[in-house]
């Protein structure tokens, strides 16, 4: 018996260590922008995390971001950073990511988010950027197109990969009772 509630334990654990940052910070999942123009982004945050640094950086080949574009800091809200800028609303708990004149090489996948501090794991959100030829009929727009985090909210899948690691450790945990329990003749 408490082979299976040290398991239990430790599932409940594992949770609690993957599932707060699933949801944390929310974002539009895919945004399209145009060469040459300028594209926004609205990523949300919870609240409490109005004074930690935001971040927007492009995911290298192993899923992780080497280094940040643009990152705000404790006592600024609004940085920029060649054609990048982060605008921190602390209100509202958003921050809006810039991306001034779109290039071919900006197309890819991007992280929005929330810097933790060193013991805590940070809390971000995948976004695709795709960069198209601009059409050739329509005038740039005055202010560049934004993308609202609560239009754009995460699907049902945004944390699948967690939710079946956790199934298959629940499976594991039981199986591994049952059988426990089988062995000792109970």
């Amino acid at each position: 018996m408490a082979q299976a509630s040290l398991s239990m334990w430790l599932l409940l654990l594992l949770t609690w260590m993957l599932l707060p940052g699933c949801l944390a910070v929310k974002g539009p999942s895919t945004v399209k922008g145009f060469l040459g123009r300028s594209l926004s982004v609205n990523c949300k945050y919870r609240h409490g995390d109005e004074m930690k640094p935001k971040f927007w950086c492009k995911l290298g080949t192993h899923s992780n971001c080497a280094a940040d574009i643009v990152i705000t800091l404790k006592n600024q809200s609004v940085v920029q950073r060649d054609r990048f800028s982060i605008t921190d609303n602390r209100t509202q708990q958003i921050f809006t990511v810039t991306m001034e004149g779109l290039a071919e090489g900006d197309a890819g996948t991007y992280r929005c988010g929330v810097r933790k501090g060193t013991t805590q794991r940070d809390e971000s959100h995948r976004v695709k950027v795709i960069v198209s030829p601009a059409p050739m009929l329509s005038p740039a727009p005055a202010h560049p197109p934004t993308v609202d985090a609560a239009l754009g909210a995460p699907g049902p899948f945004c944390c699948f990969p967690v939710l079946a690691g956790l199934q298959l450790l629940a499976l594991l945990a039981m199986s591994g009772a049952v059988l426990w329990v089988s062995l000792r003749g109970g």
